[in-house]
């Protein structure tokens, strides 16, 4: 039986996605009959002869140079898995080989290595036998070598022995006698009489020498000293002395006489007499015008008393007095017993807000009056401090009534950024107190100012003016007590208001000098 033609690779189908196709086909090739018929008839020999089929396809598209590139994809990636799956199994076995390799070196019980570590180290081990054999006992090697350099037998020990003649010691000790016996005989034959080149030769000769010039240098100077104290000589020293001291004496003996009108006793009795005349003229002049101030206290105490004043509260009168004060200065007054401040409506009666003119413009001070018993200072403190607080101020004073005040509390005083003061509205002559508490309350404002841009010298001598003042004000009190009584005390009201005077004098400039800097400074910023 003939089979069919064999199509040629360009009657193949098109169709290389197709997934089966039935063939019927008539095989007359001897060969390829020869190997069908040796495969048994059924779906052996159907598998083989598609897989011959497939074979002569490719061989056909690759002879004609068109093989499939789907099938070439196809078998590199069954190669490269079949690839893979070798170089898994291989990385496993020579994984597996490394481990048992590597165990079998350090594995800690039954490895090469830690075995080996183990003999080394262990007891009577091979490296405690090493060291051993090398540093242990007489007969090791470090024992025998050490021996044999500096032993009793070795070189060196020979040489650094005392004992033997040729050694270093002896040679040295040798060495170091002969020296000695050198400078001892050298240090003999300086020290020794009988040589004239000896050094003590050669020191008593010079010793010799200069005694015999110091004696006649002495018997020179005693002959000097001798003639410039004696008498006899017109032109030595104690001659001079006498005549000079002679000549002071007369002098003196002439300026102390009365005598002579024109003498310095004398000018200066007349001198004294003068300023005696002159002050018995000025205490006069003094006494006359404390009179007249008392007067004119005691008119304006009555005046006082007769006037709508007398019946106005504490309060008031101080509030009065400050406003007329503020006025003077161009400071600014202002009544805030009843305006809310920042922490009640109570607490702080007055505030004086200082002027432009000022060197602390625009600083505040918070006046509280207070005319109740038993009020103490301590309660003064902390309530014109609460006033500080709560009217916004810088400086407080505490205004307390005469009649009220604690006992022993001073006429003024100040503690802090607060200032104390005691004030009679009855009395005409307290109101220096009240006016001294308001300039130094101004001059503390002004130290704040000044702090601010750190003028410590003005700070101190500002300090200092303050202090001054208040400390005055006990001397005024002192001085008005005196004053009524100036018909027995009219020499201490005198030489009391003389020194205050002069004091206050002086500290009130001081006061203003520095004021006027401060507004200078202040102008210039």
């Amino acid at each position: 039986m003939n089979a069919s033609p064999l199509p040629t690779p360009s009657q193949l189908p098109a169709n290389e996605n197709a997934v089966s196709l039935r063939l019927e086909l008539v095989v007359t090739d001897p060969e390829v009959t020869h190997e069908l018929t040796r495969r048994t008839e059924g779906p052996e020999r159907d598998e083989y002869a598609r897989h011959s089929l497939r074979l002569g396809v490719l061989a056909l598209r690759q002879a004609i140079g068109s093989l499939d590139a789907h099938a070439i994809q196809r078998e590199g990636e069954r190669l490269l898995h079949s690839v893979r799956e070798l170089l898994v199994e291989r990385n496993s076995q020579v994984t597996e080989g490394l481990t048992g390799v590597l165990g079998s070196y350090f594995d800690p019980s039954s490895g090469s290595l830690p075995q080996r570590l183990e003999r080394l180290t262990k007891r009577d081990g091979e490296l405690e036998t090493l060291m051993a054999r090398h540093l242990d006992g007489e007969r090791s090697v470090l024992a025998q070598t050490l021996a044999q350099h500096v032993g009793q037998q070795s070189p060196l020990f020979k040489l650094l022995s005392p004992e033997q003649s040729d050694g270093l010691v002896a040679t040295l000790a040798r060495t170091i006698d002969g020296a000695l016996k050198t400078q001892t005989d050298h240090v003999m034959q300086q020290f020794s009489l009988n040589r004239p080149d000896s050094a003590l030769s050669q020191l008593l000769a010079q010793v010799g020498t200069a005694n015999g010039k110091l004696r006649d240098d002495l018997a020179k100077d005693v002959q000097a000293v001798t003639k410039e104290f004696s008498l006899d000589h017109e032109d030595s020293a104690l001659r001079r002395l006498s005549t000079a001291i002679d000549t002071t004496c007369k002098a003196v003996q002439s300026s102390l006489t009365l005598d002579q009108p024109t003498s310095p006793l004398s000018l200066l009795k007349n001198e004294l007499r003068g300023v005696l005349d002159t002050l018995a003229t000025s205490n006069t002049q003094f006494q006359t015008e404390v009179r007249a101030t008392l007067e004119s206290f005691k008119a304006r105490k009555e005046e006082a008393a007769r006037s709508t004043r007398h019946g106005v509260s504490f309060e008031a009168c101080v509030g009065d007095f400050l406003a007329v004060e503020a006025k003077r200065v161009g400071d600014v007054y202002e009544p805030v017993g009843k305006t809310m401040g920042q922490i009640d409506r109570r607490t702080g009666d007055h505030v004086i807000t200082l002027g432009p003119d000022s060197a602390a413009a625009g600083a505040r001070i918070v006046c509280e009056a207070k005319a109740q018993k038993g009020y103490s200072e301590r309660e003064a403190l902390e309530e014109i401090e609460r006033a500080r607080k709560n009217r916004d101020a810088q400086v407080g004073v505490v205004v307390m009534n005469r009649a009220h005040a604690p006992e022993g509390v001073e006429a003024i005083r100040r503690v802090g950024c607060d200032v104390l003061v005691v004030w009679d509205p009855e009395d005409g002559a307290s109101d220096l107190n009240l006016r001294l508490a308001v300039s130094v309350a101004r001059a503390l404002c002004v130290r704040a100012r000044v702090a601010e841009s750190r003028k410590e010298a003005s700070l101190e001598q500002l300090d200092q003016s303050i202090e001054a003042i208040a400390n005055q004000v006990r001397v005024i009190d002192e001085i008005i007590h005196s004053a009524q009584l100036i018909k027995r005390r009219g020499e201490k009201v005198a030489t009391s208001a003389e020194r205050l005077r002069e004091v206050v004098e002086r500290e009130v400039g001081g006061l203003q000098e520095q004021v006027r800097g401060l507004r200078g400074e202040a102008a210039g910023r």
